[in-house]
């Protein structure tokens, strides 16, 4: 358990324990599927003491596979000391020895090969946690996790929050929502903690291929199979993706851009940016500032009419709204 491998790091000597600080901790989770979770985290570190150091450890708390610790010239040599099948104590040897006030920086990267859990509830969602234990004073440390492309925060109807820590900041880049969290002066052997749950990642599904698979089959048996295979594929995907719409326009979109959506919506789906202004009582400003990251998500279209823009709603936007 946690308390038993917390009191480890009082028994276990490794050099300069005591004297570094961390000045930045900057740790990734990539979950670029549910099977495929890696794990990026880079460290400055600064020595505080009069005797040059050459060395630092490092909890990691999960089981893991093909470490590497590089800096900015290559690999660095370490030693991994493995604790239990979830705890790991890693000793990193600096490139050179940094005397008092210096600083020395790498990364860390490894393969979590904890498998992520599907929940039984209905809907179904995963669940992903993750514990770490502080070695040294660390003033600042930010967390990512990185969901698998199309899969959303799930959203429980009993109001329990997605994640936790709760005050957590979230990003869309490229279909991949990143969940984020800020620490600052974290003590050593505290025991930050971390969750976050997602629903299944939605995948479209291939169309069907009957016109291969028998050619012994009548022509028109055929035709009607791959028509009805095709058709009934081509709604689920797109129900899907509509499901998927929405609940973006539920969860990342603020309520500004709600708002602007549904003014384009009410306007038969176009409406001119200086008419916006007008509507909603926004600076010319503050509307571009809302409009752009609408029309980076594809749920609204903007084209240059003299000295303003219209803009329309597309197939996407209306998805928002419907």
């Amino acid at each position: 358990n946690s308390v038993g491998y917390i009191e480890q790091v009082k028994t276990i000597s490794y050099n300069a324990a005591s004297t570094p600080i961390i000045r930045s901790h900057v740790a990734t989770v990539d979950i670029s599927s549910p099977s495929s979770v890696s794990m990026s985290e880079s460290f400055v570190v600064e020595n505080l003491d009069i005797t040059p150091i050459s060395s630092v450890g490092l909890w990691l708390n999960h089981s893991l596979s093909t470490l590497v610790i590089e800096d900015a010239e290559g690999s660095l040599i370490y030693n991994w000391q493995p604790i239990t099948n979830t705890t790991n104590l890693v000793t990193v040897n600096f490139r050179y020895e940094i005397e008092q006030n210096e600083t020395s920086s790498f990364i860390v990267k490894y393969e979590i090969i904890t498998p992520l859990t599907l929940t039984e509830s209905d809907p179904s969602f995963y669940y992903f946690e993750f514990f770490s234990t502080i070695t040294h004073f660390t003033l600042s440390h930010t967390f990512s996790i990185i969901l698998p492309e199309k899969s959303f925060i799930h959203e429980s109807n009993e109001g329990l929050s997605p994640f936790y820590p709760i005050n957590a900041t979230q990003i869309l880049i490229k279909n991949r929502i990143i969940v984020s969290w800020m620490i600052t002066n974290l003590s050593s052997s505290s025991n930050p903690f971390f969750i976050v749950r997602f629903d299944e990642p939605i995948i479209a599904e291939p169309e069907s291929s009957f016109l291969t698979s028998n050619y012994s089959l009548f022509i028109f048996g055929i035709i009607a199979g791959i028509f009805l295979g095709i058709a009934s594929t081509t709604w689920l995907i797109r129900y899907r993706e509509k499901q998927a719409i929405q609940k973006l326009g539920r969860v990342l979109l603020n309520e500004n851009q709600k708002a602007l959506i549904k003014i384009i919506y009410d306007k038969k789906g176009k409406i001119s940016q200086r008419d916006l202004c007008e509507i909603t009582g926004y600076s010319k400003s503050k509307i571009s500032r809302n409009l752009v990251p609408l029309e980076e998500r594809g749920l609204i279209k903007r084209e240059r009419w003299g000295r303003t823009y219209v803009v329309y709603l597309t197939d996407d936007g209306r998805t928002v709204i419907e």
